[in-house]
């Protein structure tokens, strides 16, 4: 096995123990290489985690090398890598504020965070399903082609990326987004954009894929039921849009 893979697999653990994203034996991370699957070992105390904790399994869950066997939601892994050919990395944790959105069986859907929006997309919640058996993968599947990250109802959070470190930043934002969601409620909820402002956003990030819907809900405090992204008090042109019509009509007469 490669033992800088298995290190990174480590860092990764080891973080996301610091964070308090996870407690004790919880969660599981995994990284894809042109080896095969690396991925924490079943019963890995993340706090504690060394190589002997990473094991080494094939896209078909067969077990290739290491000291312990692969985490029992190995399954959900391998779902995601097998579906998204462009996710080398996954972290599956349970981040107390995101995961307080899950136990209320709440999307983070809302468009509030620029960053979030831009790195991660929209956060869907995929329905209750019995942790560790086959039923996780297909609780993903209406959301697997797009999500960067999804919530799993009762459960925690599962967060894909380029690399296993990208899929821990990601989480790390993700959690940072919840927290302060919850807080804003205390001050009368959060002000999701409005639909021009996502759409600009997007216009000046041009690198960036849309991903899910985004909602914009006025004030959210309590459960999001919101119309997507359509903004009511927007019906008038921005000067942007005025200068931009102006330039288009000068152009169609050259």
């Amino acid at each position: 096995m490669n033992q800088d893979l298995q290190q990174h697999i480590v860092k990764a653990a080891r973080k996301v123990a610091e964070f308090g994203f996870v407690a004790s034996y919880d969660g599981n991370i995994s990284l894809r290489s042109s080896d095969g699957i690396y991925i924490t070992a079943t019963r890995t105390l993340k706090a504690e985690t060394t190589i002997d904790d990473v094991c080494l399994i094939d896209l078909n869950g067969k077990f290739l090398a290491g000291k312990r066997t692969s985490s029992t939601e190995a399954d959900m892994h391998l779902f995601i890598y097998r579906e998204r050919l462009d996710v080398n990395g996954i972290v599956h944790t349970h981040p107390p504020c995101a995961t307080a959105f899950a136990a209320a069986r709440q999307a983070l859907d809302a468009a509030v965070f620029p960053e979030v929006i831009l790195d991660i997309g929209a956060v869907p919640l995929a329905p209750y399903a019995t942790p560790s058996t086959t039923e996780v993968a297909e609780s993903l599947r209406p959301f697997i082609s797009w999500a960067n990250a999804i919530l799993l109802a009762n459960h925690g959070v599962v967060v894909l990326g380029s690399d296993v470190f990208e899929a821990l930043h990601r989480t790390e934002k993700l959690e940072h987004a919840a927290k302060t969601l919850i807080a804003a409620r205390s001050l009368g909820g959060a002000v999701a954009l409005t639909r021009k402002e996502v759409d600009y956003l997007y216009e000046t990030h041009q690198d960036v894929e849309r991903r899910g819907d985004l909602a914009d809900s006025g004030k959210m405090n309590g459960k999001v039921s919101a119309e997507k992204l359509v903004c009511h008090s927007c019906d008038e042109k921005t000067d942007q849009d005025r200068r931009k019509e102006i330039v288009r009509k000068i152009l169609a007469k050259l």
